[in-house]
């Protein structure tokens, strides 16, 4: 990982502009940062700014604090948001906290200061860790893991069908593997799923039997250093794929069994990805892994990769140091851009052994369990994708590990929000513990943060929905469901 900068009072740390082999080995002058390591965001009047170093919790504190952005409604729903203008969808999880069997509840907003739930949940299938949707002049689309939604009619939703996806199988893990995450492309018209590449054309909206699923795994594993894949390629010489052999039953196929052990599976199966999404055309999907679990044996250092999907085999064109638990495509300054992240933090992450130190000083790794930054990758040129920046907290650096120690607190990152892919203006950062962080990405070289809301750790994987028309963010975390408007200082400041 690159060493850290910080440029005045701004905290944000911009990256070499030299081509970089890796995050974790990379470094360049540090500069001296903001000797408070306060957030740079501008309150307004009636505000309540935290109290410490930006991001930082005091022990024993509640946090109910908010800078340049403020509530003016809010519900007892805690889930997934997605929304389209005034329909805001809340997706609550199901029994044991799974988002596998989980229900959708329907928000009118028309009324920004009191929502209302309108109609019957709905009843979704297979969870994805977000909620996803699309609309286009054509369609109106909405997915969460298997379950196809018709939201042409936002406020009356209509369930379409089921994806048919797999079950692919890792002894000794219990929970479904498929669909881990996943991301619709801007047309609407394919579902993409993580931990490999997964496609879905539900092109026929109509016609459930048509959406057909293509396993991209083998094309992929042939282009990606590690021991799959000369296995891959030997497998695909003799025509003899392993992707094909999944589909087969047992004993003569692998009935989607991906190996005998987590670890053969690592060996065979690269995670390739965690998050995906795509430019304005759809015709690159950009992906990242996290470098975690028995995969790190093989691939210890996550890449961003750059696909293009218009070529058969699709085809591995760019890639750059960096994770992708969390990732986002955005064009600002007639350059593109994706911003991408890892989750976990000091304390570690879902059984995992990666942990995270903040007291540990720069270049530090980007692996799971190091999910203290968003990063920001310039991805113009696929050949020439460079890492430019990254948006951080104060309490996650080497500074101020000791009160980060003192607080009991882990902020680490999950998701995040662009206001608008084609023409980038924020970035909506969730950062756990420390709250929804807003930043200026105007200038991807220079993030800034402008704003802040911390009453209670945002939802992991709750995304959100911006309403730009009516300049209103949608969000959820341990408090349930808020509505939030920037005050008028931050919207000029960032020409909403």
């Amino acid at each position: 990982m690159p060493n850290l900068r910080f440029l005045s009072a701004r905290l944000i740390v911009p990256l070499s502009a030299l081509a970089l082999a890796s995050l974790a080995t990379s470094a360049h002058a540090a500069e001296t940062p903001a000797a408070s390591g306060r957030s740079p965001a501008t309150c307004a009047k009636g505000d309540l700014p935290e109290p410490g170093v930006q991001g930082e919790v005091p022990a024993g504190q509640k946090p109910t604090w908010n800078c340049g952005i403020r509530q003016i409604a809010a519900l007892p729903l805690t889930g997934s948001v997605a929304g389209t203008g005034t329909c805001v969808y809340v997706r609550t999880r199901g029994a044991g906290g799974t988002p596998d069997e989980s229900r959708i509840s329907v928000i009118d907003t028309s009324n920004p200061a009191r929502p209302r739930v309108v109609g019957e949940t709905i009843p979704v299938h297979n969870g994805s860790e977000s909620l996803r949707l699309v609309v286009t002049g054509e369609r109106a689309v909405m997915v969460s893991g298997s379950t196809v939604i018709d939201i042409r009619d936002c406020l009356k939703p209509r369930v379409l069908g089921e994806i048919k996806w797999p079950d692919t199988t890792v002894p000794g893990v219990s929970r479904k593997n498929l669909p881990h995450d996943i991301r619709l492309n801007r047309a609407g018209t394919r579902v993409y799923s993580s931990f490999g590449v997964w496609e879905v054309d539900i092109s026929d909206l109509a016609a459930p039997a048509t959406w057909k699923i293509i396993d991209r795994r083998c094309e992929i594993a042939e282009q990606v250093p590690g021991p799959w894949q000369e296995v891959h390629r030997q497998a695909n010489k003799a025509k003899r794929s392993l992707c094909d052999d999944a589909t087969r039953p047992a004993p003569r196929g692998a009935n989607y069994a991906m190996g005998g052990s987590p670890l053969q599976s690592s060996m065979l199966w690269p995670q390739f990805s965690h998050s995906l999404d795509f430019n304005a055309d759809d015709s690159r999907m950009y992906v990242g892994d996290q470098a975690g679990g028995t995969s790190a044996l093989w691939a210890p250092e996550p890449k961003v990769r750059i696909v293009d999907l218009k070529a058969q085999p699709i085809r591995v064109i760019g890639e750059a140091p960096g994770p992708g638990h969390g990732l986002d495509w955005f064009r600002s300054g007639g350059r593109e851009y994706v911003i991408h992240s890892n989750e976990g933090g000091t304390s570690g992450i879902m059984g995992q052994p990666e942990r995270g130190d903040t007291c540990r000083p720069f270049p530090r790794p980007t692996a799971l369990g190091w999910g203290f930054e968003a990063i920001i990758t310039d991805v113009t040129d696929p050949a020439a994708a460079r890492n430019v920046s990254m948006a951080q907290i104060a309490i996650n650096q080497p500074e101020h590990c000791a009160a980060r120690k003192a607080s009991g607190r882990d902020p680490w990152l999950a998701y995040h929000l662009i206001d608008n892919p084609m023409q980038a203006r924020f970035a909506a950062i969730n950062f756990g513990e420390a709250g929804l962080r807003i930043y200026d990405i105007r200038d991807p070289a220079r993030p800034t943060e402008v704003a802040y809301f911390n009453h209670g750790v945002p939802v992991h994987a709750g995304v959100g929905h911006w309403d730009a028309a009516r300049r209103l963010l949608f969000v959820s975390d341990s408090g349930g469901f808020r509505v939030l408007r920037f005050d008028p200082a931050v919207s000029k400041r960032l020409g909403l």
